[in-house]
């Protein structure tokens, strides 16, 4: 009978517990995409270490990484002989052995999304200047139409992998719809020249973009279209929306200064109320802030220095960090 001493218990737990912790604040790889091998490839950078690798080196153009949600595998676009694919790599890839592989090809594709197991990758295909949505599977390459509508971008993906938001810009038709990954149960949220749609990480709302009100303002619905609500309210742009992992702010890019600045504005009616919060005070344009997974950092593009440069900072826009920098275009950051 083995006999266990109640300190080497407690000693088991507190490491199991700094271990989770540890592994719960690890996010030490960005992936993003530069120019600055004469064409486009993906890069990855430590927030730690700040050494970068080029993951793809070809010569093709390689741009808009997207990182797996159980990490494994980043998805990106590539270019190549007046077609554009959708590939995925091993998000740690040995550049000796041949890990990356194609998913999908058109003539364009955009708004590609990962679902939230990571077997398969949504995306609008454009062939003759129509755009429909697909899915794919990455592991067996099995392709399904989702829908007949002539959309222009995918949102993303429910939290429980059963619905995909998506949106037609304009036309008789546009508007915000969802439709089950397996192709039944279309639902037609809005009516309006809505784009982006997010959902949030609970899966109980959609944010979204509209110009109904003449300048591109936030709002937010429930899952079914209802209880509409405006986020923002002023005269100049947002854009680049996303929810923060738990579900209480959104973050996005405004004009509401000299440059286009990172904000933040919250989804609940708290006593903060709804006023933007800004993140960034550089007077120069910053762009594309993605949240990390545990919402403690954001990483953002910035054209501090007049081109574009991968930085990150903690959630309040303290602690800014600079990742990248040289003469070239850092662009399209993923954590």
């Amino acid at each position: 009978m083995i006999e266990i001493n109640k300190y080497s218990v407690i000693k088991l737990i507190i490491f199991v517990g700094l271990f989770a912790v540890a592994c719960s604040e690890a996010e030490p790889t960005i992936y993003f995409t530069s120019d600055r091998d004469d064409n486009l490839d993906i890069y990855s950078v430590g927030i730690d270490t700040k050494e970068q690798r080029n993951l793809t080196q070809s010569g093709s153009d390689e741009f808009g990484p997207l990182l797996s949600p159980d990490g494994r595998l980043v998805a990106f676009l590539s270019e190549n002989q007046g077609n554009i694919h959708v590939e995925v790599i091993e998000s740690d890839a040995n550049l000796n052995e041949s890990t990356r592989y194609k998913v999908a090809s058109a003539e364009g594709i955009q708004s590609h999304r990962w679902s939230p197991d990571s077997k398969r990758i949504a995306y609008v295909a454009v062939n003759r200047q129509v755009g429909n949505v697909y899915v794919t599977d990455v592991d067996d390459n099995k392709t399904m139409f989702l829908t007949g509508l002539e959309a222009d971008e995918v949102g993303s993906w429910s939290r429980n992998g059963k619905s995909i938001v998506f949106a037609v810009h304009a036309g008789p038709k546009q508007g915000i719809y969802i439709r089950n990954p397996d192709g039944v149960n279309e639902f037609r949220l809005t009516e309006y020249p809505d784009f982006s749609p997010v959902w949030s990480p609970n899966g109980r709302n959609i944010a979204f973009i509209s110009t109904r009100d003449d300048s591109p303002e936030i709002y937010m619905m429930d899952a079914e279209g209802k209880d509409l609500q405006r986020l923002t309210n002023n005269t100049v742009i947002e854009s680049s929306i996303s929810w923060s992992p738990d579900g209480q702010r959104i973050l996005f890019v405004s004009g509401l200064g000299n440059e286009s600045e990172i904000y933040t504005v919250r989804t609940d009616k708290s006593s903060e109320g709804r006023t933007p919060v800004r993140l960034t005070h550089n007077e120069v344009m910053e762009d594309q802030p993605v949240w990390s997974p545990s919402g403690d950092k954001i990483a953002f593009v910035s054209y501090l220095d007049g081109d574009a440069e991968i930085f990150f900072m903690s959630h309040d826009g303290k602690d800014q960090v600079r990742l990248t920098d040289n003469e070239f275009e850092d662009t399209d950051p993923t954590w």
